[in-house]
């Protein structure tokens, strides 16, 4: 994520369609507050940029930048912004960029069980690739420029995943997910072949801990309801379903549906309940292609919770739209993250209770706009609950998630916010619960037991020689992404793009 070119934020997402636009003062303010900054530190630290950017030092000068520009967009700010100060809400507190010690020291590994609940690869030879053309196009502009794979799609593929997720970061455990699909013919990532991804990084471990769990993706308003009952049946029969998760506003056609509706959601849900299973995702904001926005706010979510309250129900994305500025809670917001607050008051849904979010995507793009980032983990740690927010990056879209982490050890949320709007303050207390407790509370895993368990795996042995190799230039970078991430790759990839670039 952060390497020689700054990543920044695409443009606005109207109905699924990208629509470009030229970079802001913002994007130019912390591209040129970074590449100064990195030159800067790299030749006071004595070393080559590019070596530079390998290390803790290369995030510690991205991250300050963006502090720095997120002081001058608060100087910039028009009256009616949402504070009047001109200290930035949300910052990194990062050492000097020169201090390599200091930097690792900050950035790196602080020991925290670390569970990414929103993580995705792909199976490039699978129907998807001749049945699902749109997701095809989707997929294939994650795929890392210099991919030198016959095809492509196999820089995407498990063998990635596990590197990204296991070498190349400091993720402890992960949930694999996968796109909207009706079925193995259009998935790129079928139950059956997750559950082969699951016991093969099992197989790599000792003591019978899991380092991948998975959901399953169901569709129940495509083809027949009852066919979508019976495999929910025969998956949960394999032991490996930790969750099931829908995209409500998804269809081939474009059409979405309500988990209240008795003829659809409300018997998903039940089955779901009565086959054991008790955590219920679905993916809500963030629009994609062939989205219906009737049924992608997160109400319906919120209102069934109450009719299970022995399940545990978790919000993707927190409902975040790129298409909303975030600020203080706005009841009256239309689509955004205040739609799921506002949803918590009206259906008396308390802080801490079985309605849960993730941050897939949301902190990778808000990372970049402190201000925006601290009003958004301020909302959700204070509304929805300090023990209800959970990890998750969207890997391997953006390559490897380190430099998320990385990001989220420093950030902190400032004193005027806290005490205006009754946000908490980022203690060590709260990473490790949002890291990863809060998701072993969820999924009943002992965190202790299961980091012994996978201590002495390959993984975690092929670690160190693997970071000496980043080092040395001999493996990329843990924080190159895969996928568009400066405005020049993005404009790139849409000129022959065949649809949209959205995140999934």
């Amino acid at each position: 994520m952060v390497g020689s070119e700054l990543p920044l934020p695409p443009g606005p997402i109207t109905n699924g369609e990208f629509v470009p636009r030229p970079p802001s003062r913002h994007d130019a303010d912390i591209l040129r507050e970074m590449l100064a900054a990195t030159d800067a530190a790299a030749k006071r630290a004595g070393i080559d940029r590019r070596v530079f950017l390998r290390g803790a030092g290369g995030v510690a000068a991205a991250l300050a930048a963006y502090n720095l520009a997120a002081c001058s967009s608060k100087r910039a700010a028009p009256p009616a912004a949402t504070t009047t100060s001109t200290v930035p809400g949300g910052s990194f507190s990062v050492p000097p960029a020169e201090d390599l010690a200091a930097c690792a020291e900050v950035l790196a590994s602080q020991g925290e069980f670390i569970f990414d609940m929103h993580t995705h690869h792909v199976m490039p030879d699978r129907p998807w690739v001749q049945n699902a053309p749109t997701t095809l196009g989707l997929v294939e502009h994650m795929v890392p420029s210099d991919c030198m794979a016959g095809n492509p799609l196999e820089c995407l593929n498990r063998a990635s995943y596990l590197n990204d997720l296991f070498l190349a970061s400091d993720t402890t455990v992960a949930l694999l997910s996968d796109v909207p699909n009706s079925g193995d013919d259009d998935a790129p990532m079928p139950f059956a072949d997750a559950v082969d991804t699951q016991q093969f990084a099992a197989q790599l471990t000792h003591g019978g801990a899991a380092r991948v769990l998975v959901h399953n993706v169901i569709a129940p308003n495509v083809g027949d309801l009852n066919a979508h009952l019976d495999e929910m049946t025969a998956n949960v029969a394999t032991g490996a379903v930790a969750a099931f998760k829908v995209y409500t506003a998804w269809s081939p056609e474009g059409h979405g549906f309500s988990l209240e509706d008795p003829a659809i959601g409300l018997p998903v849900i039940q089955h779901a309940h009565d086959l054991g299973v008790r955590v219920f995702v679905s993916h809500k904001g963030l629009p994609l292609m062939n989205f219906d926005a009737a049924h992608n706010g997160p109400d319906d979510m919120v209102a069934v919770s109450r009719l299970f309250p022995d399940m545990q129900f978790v919000v993707f994305h927190a409902a975040w739209d790129a298409n909303h500025r975030e600020g203080a809670y706005a009841p009256n917001a239309r689509i955004g993250i205040d739609t799921l607050l506002d949803s918590l008051d009206r259906h008396n849904v308390a802080p801490n209770e079985n309605v849960w979010v993730d941050l897939g995507t949301l902190w990778r793009q808000l990372l970049t706009r402190p201000e925006q980032a601290a009003h958004a983990l301020g909302k959700l740690l204070s509304r929805v609950g300090v023990d209800r927010v959970l990890w998750g990056t969207d890997a391997i879209w953006y390559g490897s998630p380190q430099a998320q982490i990385m990001a989220f050890r420093s950030f902190e949320i400032s004193q005027e916010l806290q005490d205006r709007y009754g946000y908490p303050a980022m203690t060590d207390e709260i990473r490790r619960k949002v890291f990863g407790l809060n998701a072993a509370a969820l999924f009943k895993l002992d965190p202790d037991a299961t980091r012994c368990a996978l201590a002495d795996d390959p993984f975690t042995a092929a670690q160190p020689v693997a970071a000496a190799l980043r080092n040395e230039g001999a493996l990329p970078s843990p924080w190159l992404a895969k996928g568009p991430t400066t405005r020049r790759e993005l404009f790139r990839s849409l000129a022959n793009a065949t649809t949209p670039w959205i995140p999934a």
